[in-house]
């Protein structure tokens, strides 16, 4: 699929997204803390094979997105036709993006994925060192077999599909999410700029001694390193189409929350403006932090996509979010706060960062999230 760069119309949604999400499933072998896994009612479950593929034609014929993502929860990898879904987009020439937690990229999974050269690859490595990884709860999984495991796949996919673009995503928690820890304990990762920075360094070694990069290039990605702080957002390219991304912990819409939480009165988000999402049953959610399906506004299953689409429902939400109005319930839930200065800040906060300042990043790094 080429996807055609004309804003389009589909529905009520405006066209070509930078991306919708395509769980194959909510399943997957890690427990991290941080995820909100554990607060998940969804009973666990896997894509329909044929859904999979229908979803996928669909986007691709009607120009929806310009690559589809295999992420909302779970490891798509775990689905036991996966290949077969990787090998329909590719027919059809749908651009796909994998987001994958890299447990398996070191066996045969990963071996096996080297022949399907795909847009994107996402390695959530979130805890990037030995004392943050026991974060995953990986059961017998060491870190340093993880490391072994995902770097040489790293390596091996690309020598033989330079062209794809590569994002290794790190976890930071400089601001503490108090009601999370009060739940599920500490959480520490890449808390401080100099963390930051010392990681940063580590795996750009890595990745520079394993690709033999230029050393001038090596010495302007240090400088650039250098320069960083650990309070916000960054993707930083380290490598042609190799990128370091950073994400500020989040909690997931007040999943670990247990304080009353007040509605927000205004906001903004990307949901249905750059992404939306396709979990395991059908179901079509707003956006991709909605891990629960609570956004679900029609199913795959009972009807088509342009009709979910082209709703009732679907036009008083994208009117709503023109005018900065949150429509559904759990938007302004996600967007609300518990305390009344947080309540007040946060949606002209989300205004900007995700009107003004998130835009500028995609320009600036040529990558979307």
């Amino acid at each position: 699929m080429k996807p055609d760069k004309a804003m389009r119309t589909f529905g009520h949604i405006k066209i070509p997204l930078k991306r919708v999400h395509l769980e194959l499933t909510n399943v997957c072998e890690f427990n991290c803390v941080f995820c909100p896994k554990s607060r998940m009612t969804r009973p666990p479950g896997f894509m329909e094979t044929g859904l999979a593929m229908d979803a996928i034609s669909a986007l691709g014929e009607n120009g929806i997105c310009e690559k589809v993502t295999l992420h909302v929860m779970g490891e798509p990898t775990l689905h036991k036709h996966f290949f077969d879904i990787l090998s329909h987009a590719r027919k059809t020439g749908v651009p796909i993006g994998l987001t994958t937690n890299g447990r398996r990229l070191g066996g045969s999974v990963g071996k096996e994925l080297l022949s399907h050269p795909l847009h994107q690859i996402d390695v959530s490595l979130q805890t990037p060192d030995p004392s943050s990884f026991v974060l995953r709860k990986a059961r017998s999984l060491t870190f340093d077999a993880y490391l072994s495991g995902v770097l040489n796949f790293f390596f091996a996919y690309k020598k033989r599909h330079p062209g794809t673009i590569f994002k290794f995503r790190f976890l930071n928690t400089r601001f503490s999410k108090k009601q999370m820890e009060k739940a599920i304990g500490p959480v520490k990762v890449m808390s401080s700029s100099r963390e930051l920075r010392r990681i940063f360094r580590l795996w750009a070694d890595r990745v520079h001694a394993g690709l033999n990069t230029d050393p001038a290039q090596r010495a302007a990605v240090v400088k650039k390193i250098d320069a960083l702080v650990s309070y916000k957002w960054h993707v930083l390219e380290v490598h042609p189409r190799v990128f370091f991304e950073t994400y500020v912990l989040e909690d997931w819409g007040h999943a670990f929350d247990s304080r009353p939480v007040r509605d927000a009165w205004a906001g903004y988000c990307f949901g249905m403006r750059d992404h939306f999402g396709i979990l395991y049953n059908g179901d079509v959610t707003l956006c991709c932090i909605d891990y629960d399906g609570k956004t679900a506004i029609g199913n795959l299953k009972k009807t088509s996509l342009h009709e979910i689409l082209s709703s009732e429902t679907m036009e008083k939400i994208m009117a709503g979010f023109d005018r900065y109005r949150l429509v559904h319930p759990y938007c302004r839930r996600c967007l609300g706060s518990a305390g009344t200065v947080s309540w007040l800040i946060k949606p002209v906060a989300s205004i900007a960062a995700l009107k003004i300042l998130k835009p500028f990043f995609y320009k600036k790094t040529g990558i979307d999230a």
